[in-house]
């Protein structure tokens, strides 16, 4: 005989899932084997450089102004304090610059650089399709050879 559940009885939720997290182009790379761990850090050297080149400039909260004795008087000085945002872009952009010279400034290499390290995107986001993410993959792998060199 079947049993007919009643309406007090819920059926069993499934487990929650975690969240899941995207992973960048590099890591991506990383995880699939294609680039070394030196390559996958000089490819993350590269966007934490491109990025801060690319920040807009922020207006400063009234809030953050209002925190700043509580949290100067818990913290050591910071010596890059002086340093306004538009400095600090600045230079970043000054290292950037140094960095696609590296580079020769090829603008394939440049590019690739760009759109998987500084932008995050996977080779086939960037690239637009799987033949084209092959090319990218492998020129992402001579700039990432080249940023290596001193």
């Amino acid at each position: 005989m079947t049993r007919i559940p009643s309406t007090r009885e819920r059926p069993a939720r499934p487990p929650a899932r975690a969240p899941v997290r995207r992973l960048s182009g590099l890591e991506h790379l990383s995880r699939r084997g294609r680039i070394s761990r030196s390559q996958r850090a000089a490819g993350e050297a590269y966007g934490s450089v491109w990025r801060r080149s690319q920040s807009e400039a922020t207006l400063p909260s009234p809030l953050a102004r209002a925190a700043e004795p509580f949290v100067q008087s818990r913290l050591p000085p910071d010596p890059g304090a002086g340093l306004s945002a538009a400095e600090a872009r600045l230079r970043a952009r000054r290292h950037l610059a140094g960095l696609r010279r590296r580079l020769a400034d090829h603008p394939t290499l440049v590019g690739a650089c760009d759109r998987i390290c500084g932008q995050e995107l996977t080779p086939r986001e960037a690239a637009g399709g799987d033949r084209e993410a092959g090319r990218l993959e492998a020129v992402l792998a001579i700039a990432l050879d080249l940023l290596l060199r001193e």
